[in-house]
């Protein structure tokens, strides 16, 4: 890293590849190096062929010396440039939120593809980072988003990425299992459902920086908040919704639930089954 070298391309090689090709597979090196190439210096992955052969800045040498060396540890991308992208926007991120996956994405697609109804008012519990009321906020500028969390730090980055989107989400502080929530037309969750002695079976990278509230169970239940979605639903009116993701492993057992209602599962793009919506 302190040899001298001239080009973008001699950088990413000596100073990116070489020193994390044990780590990582060649591809997810390519989109990394794509990743942090635009975050600091704004050129894009398209840029690449014009700009590899061009005089790399010395003063961006500290950034990627760090970036290199928080990859080293098994740190995710996402929380070493402090940033992810949901539905092509960008948020802003740390390790007390969840990384977005993408079948998240698909979720608030079904959604914006499945409600119609010009006024709705929407809560999603266990909001993490935000970016479900805010996407949908900004697609269906009329419906009133509420994002809850029991993380205040949660709450804090949520705030801070519906700030940058001028996104009018309101935020509260509450536990899902037990808070009284505002009228509500759909419930939104993606909520906690691995029991703590699973953790084993999870990349050792999501256990190690991942936040554990939004992971794990605080039981061995693994339904345990999809049970207090149920109370809700049947103490709901009839006509209101629920959306969620599924722990797939135990998708029909989650539908049960719910028995007695209006339910459709759908899978995600892997095949998987990983939705569930509910008219009461």
């Amino acid at each position: 890293m302190d040899q001298p070298v001239r080009t973008y391309q001699q950088v990413k090689k000596q100073a990116f590849d070489h020193v994390l090709a044990q780590l990582y597979e060649a591809g997810e090196l390519r989109a990394m190096w794509g990743s942090w190439l635009e975050h600091h210096t704004g050129h894009t992955v398209s840029q690449w062929a014009r700009l590899q052969y061009e005089p790399f800045p010395s003063e961006y040498l500290a950034d990627l010396r760090r970036v290199v060396a928080e990859l080293q540890t098994g740190k995710p991308l996402q929380y070493v440039l402090n940033e992810a992208f949901f539905l092509g926007r960008k948020f802003v991120l740390n390790e007390s939120v969840l990384i977005p996956r993408p079948e998240t994405e698909e979720l608030v697609l079904w959604m914006l593809e499945t409600l119609s109804e010009p006024q709705l008012r929407l809560i999603d519990l266990g909001t993490g980072s935000g970016v479900i009321p805010i996407s949908l906020k900004l697609d269906r500028p009329n419906w009133e988003l509420t994002g809850v969390d029991l993380s205040l730090a949660a709450l804090e980055t949520a705030s801070t990425n519906g700030a940058m989107h001028r996104a009018a989400v309101q935020w509260l502080a509450g536990d899902m299992l037990h808070m009284d929530l505002p009228e509500w037309d759909v419930l939104i969750s993606n909520p906690p459902y691995i029991p703590f002695d699973e953790a084993d079976t999870l990349a050792p990278h999501v256990v190690r920086f991942e936040p554990a509230m939004a992971l794990f169970s605080p039981t061995n239940d693994a339904l345990l908040f999809y049970r207090s979605l149920a109370v809700r639903a049947r103490q709901a009116a009839p006509g209101k919704q629920l959306f969620m993701e599924l722990n797939y492993e135990k998708a029909l057992e989650i539908e049960g639930l719910f028995e007695g209602m209006k339910t459709e599962i759908r899978a995600d793009l892997q095949g998987k089954a990983r939705m569930l919506r509910v008219i009461t």
